[in-house]
C-alpha cells in the first residue's frame, strides 16, 4: 500500500492574515499628523508667551532700573549753591577764552541760569530733564564775600576775591560770584591754591578769567559757589526709545568747557514727563504742578519736588494689537496741574502719548512714576 505524508505547505494559506491593512497605516499616519501638529502649535504658543514675559521683565527691570537713576541724580540737584538763596535763578555770565559761553544755544551748552533742575518741554512726550550741582565733596557751602570787595576796576582787587573761608578751594576750580537776588552771576577759575586764609586769587589769562571779568562789583556779604568741575547732566530721550545721559566735562589739561556724546543708559524708555512741584503758599507742602521753569529767583525759592513719570516697553513685537490705547497716569487727586489732568474714574490723569511711535499697538508698555525731593532745596536755611 502506498502512503504519503502530508505537505505542511499545503495548510499554511488557511491560516488568518497577520500586519496592517493599507487604510489602517492612512488612520495612524493622520493621526501622527494631527498629534505632532498639536504639539507643535502648544509649543509655539509656548515660546510665543515665553518671549512676551521676558520682554516683559525686560521692560519692568529697565523701567525701574531708569526711574532709579533719574530719581538718585535728581534729589542732589543744587548741591553745593542751593543754600544760598539770592543765587538760585541768577543768569549766569561765563566766557572762556574771550568768549561768551552760556550762550543757550541748545542742550550742549554751559548753563545759562543757576538752577537745580531745568525740564525742557520741546517735545511733550519726551521732556529731558538737566540736572546741576557742584562736583566739590570735601565742602558743599558757598563762601561769603568780605571787604575790601571785588572791584575789576581797581588793581588792587582785580585779582582776588576776600572771603571768610578758603576750605575745600584748589586751583582749577570753578567759582560763581554771587551778587544780590535776581543779579547776574560770573564764572571765574581759581589760579592758586590758597596760600592765604582768606584770599582766592583769580589771574587774567586767556582761560575763564578774561581781563575785567567777573565784570561786576561784588561787596562784603555777597558769596562765591564752589562748582568743582560742575555736575551738568542733561537726561532725555532719542529717536530709537533709549534713555540717554549727557555730561559736562572740564579738560584737565587746557580747562576747556565741553560735553560728552550722547551714552545710552537703558534701552526702550519711550516717553519722559516731568513737572516742578511748587510750594505757592510757603506752608512746606507742595500744591503745584507745572511745567513752566521758574522766571527768577522768588519762582526758585518755590520749587520743592520733581514729579516725573516714564513709560518703558517691551522688546518683543506682538503680531496681534496689545495696545489700544496711550498709557495714563494716574496723578491722584492732590495739588493743581498745569497744564491741568483730565478725570479718571475718582481719580485724575495725564496721558503719556506714545501713539506716534511705528507699530506703537504691538508693543506692551508700563508707567513708572515717582515724586524726588530735592533735598538741598529742603535744606536750606
Amino acid at each position: 500500500m502506498n502512503t504519503t505524508t502530508p505537505c505542511r505547505a499545503c495548510f499554511v494559506g488557511s491560516r488568518p492574515a497577520r500586519g496592517f491593512t493599507l487604510v489602517e497605516l492612512m488612520v495612524a499616519l493622520a493621526i501622527g499628523l494631527i498629534t505632532s501638529l498639536a504639539i507643535a502649535q502648544v509649543l509655539m504658543f509656548s515660546e510665543g508667551y515665553k518671549r512676551t514675559a521676558t520682554s516683559g521683565s525686560d521692560a519692568q527691570t529697565n523701567g525701574s532700573l531708569a526711574l532709579y537713576t533719574l530719581q538718585r541724580d535728581i534729589q542732589m540737584a543744587g548741591y553745593g549753591f542751593a543754600s544760598d538763596k539770592d543765587a538760585l535763578g541768577c543768569p549766569i555770565h561765563a566766557k572762556f577764552n574771550g568768549a561768551d559761553v552760556a550762550t543757550g544755544a541748545g542742550v550742549s551748552t554751559f548753563p545759562t541760569v543757576l538752577a537745580p533742575v531745568v525740564i525742557d518741554t520741546t517735545d511733550p512726550n519726551r521732556n529731558s530733564i538737566r540736572v546741576l550741582s557742584s562736583s566739590k565733596t570735601s565742602y558743599s557751602i558757598p563762601t561769603r564775600i568780605i571787604a575790601p570787595s571785588y572791584n575789576p576796576a581797581l588793581p588792587a582787587t582785580a585779582n582776588r576775591f576776600m572771603v571768610n573761608s578758603t576750605l575745600g578751594t584748589v586751583a582749577g576750580d570753578l567759582m560763581l560770584a554771587t551778587g544780590a537776588a535776581g543779579a547776574i552771576c560770573e564764572v571765574f577759575q581759581v589760579s592758586n591754591d590758597p596760600t592765604v586764609a582768606s584770599t582766592i586769587d583769580r589771574i587774567d589769562d586767556t582761560k575763564w578769567n578774561a581781563t575785567g571779568f567777573p565784570t561786576a562789583t561784588y561787596f562784603d556779604g555777597n558769596a562765591l559757589v564752589n562748582l568743582g568741575t560742575l555736575e551738568d547732566s542733561t537726561y532725555s530721550i532719542n529717536a530709537t526709545g533709549s534713555l540717554q545721559q549727557t555730561r559736562f566735562a572740564l579738560n584737565a589739561l587746557t580747562s576747556a568747557p565741553g560735553y560728552s556724546a550722547a551714552r545710552d543708559l537703558f534701552p526702550n524708555i519711550v516717553a519722559l514727563r516731568a513737572y516742578y512741584g511748587l510750594d505757592t503758599d510757603n506752608d512746606q507742602i507742595v500744591d503745584t504742578y507745572t511745567q513752566t521753569q521758574p522766571a527768577n529767583n522768588a519762582g526758585w525759592l518755590q520749587v520743592r519736588t520733581v514729579r516725573l513719570a516714564l513709560v518703558s516697553r517691551s522688546a518683543t513685537y506682538e503680531r496681534d494689537v496689545v495696545t489700544g490705547a496711550n498709557p495714563q497716569w494716574d496723578v491722584g487727586t492732590t495739588g493743581t496741574f498745569a497744564p491741568a489732568a483730565a478725570p479718571c474714574g475718582t481719580s485724575r490723569c495725564l496721558t503719556l502719548g506714545i501713539d506716534t511711535l511705528p507699530d506703537w499697538q504691538h508693543y506692551r508698555y508700563k508707567v513708572f512714576d515717582t515724586e524726588i525731593p530735592l533735598r538741598n532745596l529742603l535744606w536750606a536755611p
